[in-house]
């Protein structure tokens, strides 16, 4: 792969290649999970390729590192209470331009479609409400940051409707329909994904991308499932809800591409992991997209204390450190282990397929000291992949701006506070 360098703007804006949340309780569960044996090429890609068709070259991943911003997060304002955003899609400037100057490229945009969407017919788009959006690829243009617009609620799903409110204590409004088994609300799945094809085209890929839905999950082992307990990820691949739910989100995912690039057929396009973010998904391998990891393994590390994961990291979780150990000093993850824990993805890329990491970071409450040693190693294992990453946060409690992590050295950043700290380690690890 080509390495990203730092140098001035101009030549930070140069092409990029086109070949390249959410922390809920599913989410959480599924970045939990046991690290993994490495796959086998043979399990991993279940659907062979014709043997009439050449094997795949590895792919070059992308080189990509920034942050998600989330000016149009939720509709729901409970989520303003932990995350600093005004839900109007104002994406500020100062974000690209602070993204830039400090050697970044990417910001990826997780939306909810109800905020220019008619809640009463889905089929119809707002346009005055999507020149927010329009405005923040103009800045990715200007400072030489690539925009990948997602789906993080998509008609008929989001990951955060898999939330317990009553645990939780944050009021999520959930989708009324289905979009994996009715038919009209893929119809408005599609509908959205052909008016951004449309309304893009003709901008190159190197600039902007479209990151199909957030997180999809289709699934959820139960918490004393062998999966949770073995080092071994096979079952993952041969369990029957895994094989029905990898076909069920294959079926909406393909639907999409091929909506997509009927209209736009040169468009980057990328699909977040099953289960969460947290494993490759073969059946998609044919498509040639991007397919995106999101690491935030441990969970009772990276979500210490966090108000919508308290369904797997209880309030009375003792204070991490790293390495990760249990009560009776056993080490439950480390280096290592994280590097077996996204072994399957080294097999994806071996397929052919780029990857990339589009989500990872620790909440507020880990400590500072633990949190860099965690970033050091998790980003070490990123990089040994050849992926970029992306923090779920510039600003707010996953970021380097405004995290109000309790003992963090704070640097006053134009009136915002700065974990200069964190700040370098990533840009270190970014150049190596």
């Amino acid at each position: 792969m080509t390495e990203f360098t730092g140098g001035s703007r101009a030549g930070k804006r140069r092409e990029i290649d086109r070949r390249c949340a959410l922390k809920t309780l599913a989410g959480a569960a599924a970045a939990s999970l046991a690290p993994s044996s490495l796959l086998s090429p043979s399990l991993l890609a279940r659907e062979p390729r014709s043997s009439a068709s050449p094997a795949a070259a590895p792919a070059k991943n992308p080189s990509w590192f920034g942050f998600n911003l989330l000016e149009y997060f939720s509709t729901d304002p409970d989520w303003m209470k932990y995350f600093p955003y005004k839900d109007d899609g104002m994406f500020p400037e100062d974000d690209f331009r602070w993204i830039s100057d400090w050697g970044f490229n990417w910001v990826r945009l997780p939306m909810d479609y109800r905020f220019w969407t008619d809640p009463n017919d889905p089929m119809k788009i707002d346009e005055a409400k999507v020149q927010p959006i329009d405005r923040a690829v103009r800045l990715g243009e200007k400072y030489g940051v690539h925009v990948n617009i997602c789906l993080h609620r998509a008609p008929g799903y989001c990951i955060l409707d898999t939330m317990n409110e009553a645990l939780t204590g944050i009021h999520i409004t959930k989708e009324k329909t289905d979009l994996f088994t009715d038919p009209k609300t893929l119809d408005a799945f599609l509908h959205q994904w052909t008016f951004f094809a449309q309304r893009y085209k003709g901008i190159p890929s190197a600039r902007v991308s479209f990151n199909l839905m957030n997180e999809p999950l289709l699934f959820f082992p139960p918490r004393n499932s062998h999966i949770f307990s073995s080092y071994d990820w096979k079952p993952f691949y041969s369990d029957p809800r895994w094989i029905a739910g990898e076909k069920k989100y294959a079926r909406v995912a393909r639907a999409a591409v091929k909506a997509i690039r009927a209209v736009d057929p040169d468009r980057l396009i990328v699909t977040d992991g099953l289960l969460g973010g947290s494993l490759p998904i073969p059946l998609l391998i044919d498509t040639g997209i991007t397919q995106s990891a999101h690491d935030y393994t441990p969970v009772l590390l990276t979500h210490y204390r966090c108000e919508w994961a308290r369904g797997m990291v209880p309030l009375n979780t003792p204070l991490p450190a790293w390495p990760l150990k249990d009560a009776q000093g056993k080490i439950i993850c480390d280096a290592s282990m994280l590097q077996e824990r996204y072994s399957a993805w080294k097999i994806e890329l071996h397929q052919g397929v780029p990857i990339h990491f589009g989500e990872m970071g620790c909440y507020k409450h880990t400590p500072p000291e633990v949190v860099y040693r965690w970033f050091d190693a998790s980003l070490g294992m990123i990089r040994s992949l050849q992926s970029g990453f992306a923090l779920w946060n510039f600003r707010g409690p996953f970021g380097i701006l405004d995290t109000e992590r309790a003992g963090t050295k704070f640097e006053d950043w134009h009136g915002h506070q700065l974990d200069r700290t964190l700040l370098a380690l990533l840009q270190g690890k970014m150049k190596s």
